[in-house]
């Protein structure tokens, strides 16, 4: 039976997706994502957190690219072990990584058409579809929706690229900044969560040790086209630092 430690837990529609790193020898690691039993989502409950160690049955499966890192699963079975945040980092790091675009997922990394920020890959060019980085330097932009907002982030990475647009999937920031919204009581609360996330929120994060990303790739779309997604942000936030608002 494989043991995975979680690493990356993401929104994925009306459930998740979750990628854990498998330790194939003695500190190397690289990315396993498990699939349930049945579709691609997770749904809830889904009782894990990253850094948790779990146990899986998986099944032999036909994997496309980029999403090499696919295996079929019976299940995620908890271990009762975890492992702390620094750790979590520290893995992540022998894992997949990069410090420039062009070798996050192995292939040229285009921008939106029409003049867009957002930035994709062809999928059939990606080797991979999860990479780590360190970054330097990142701004939150919330946008209006229909029912709630979107939340997107703007990193610049070590070798001094930007992703200029990038969506937020990791679910546990996204649970922190719709907590931060709720807690402001106006008509328009988005304007003041995107300040308070990018004076006081970006502080915390630029001043800690942990400073990595994890990029992710979703399934190709209809246009052949990989948008690329920021699937984990560390540090994770912390319940405490709504009480800064």
């Amino acid at each position: 039976m494989l043991e995975l430690i979680l690493s990356d837990i993401t929104v994925m529609g009306q459930g998740y997706c979750v990628i854990g790193l498998e330790e194939p020898s003695p500190g190397a690691f690289r990315s396993i994502r498990p699939m349930p039993p049945w579709g691609f989502a997770w749904r809830e409950p889904f009782p894990f957190r990253r850094g948790d160690r779990v146990r899986m049955q998986f099944q032999p499966t036909t994997t496309a690219r980029p999403h090499v890192e696919d295996a079929k699963s019976c299940g995620l079975i908890g271990t009762g072990r975890s492992i702390p945040q620094e750790d979590l980092v520290r893995y992540l790091k022998k894992a997949e990584v990069s410090q420039d675009l062009e070798h996050l997922f192995g292939c040229q990394v285009e921008c939106g058409s029409s003049g867009g920020r957002a930035v994709w890959v062809n999928p059939a060019d990606a080797c991979r579809s999860i990479c780590g980085c360190e970054y330097e330097n990142l701004r939150f932009r919330l946008y209006p929706e229909s029912q709630g907002f979107t939340l997107r982030a703007e990193i610049i990475l070590s070798s001094g690229e930007r992703i200029n647009s990038i969506p937020v999937v990791d679910r546990d920031w996204r649970k922190f900044v719709a907590e931060l919204v709720q807690r402001i009581h106006r008509s328009n609360p988005l304007p003041l969560a995107e300040r308070f996330m990018n004076r006081r929120i970006s502080d915390k994060l630029l001043t800690r040790p942990e400073m990595f990303a994890r990029v992710g790739l979703p399934r190709p779309r209809e246009d052949q086209r990989c948008w690329l997604m920021l699937d984990s942000l560390f540090p994770q936030p912390e319940s405490s630092w709504l009480s800064l608002l």
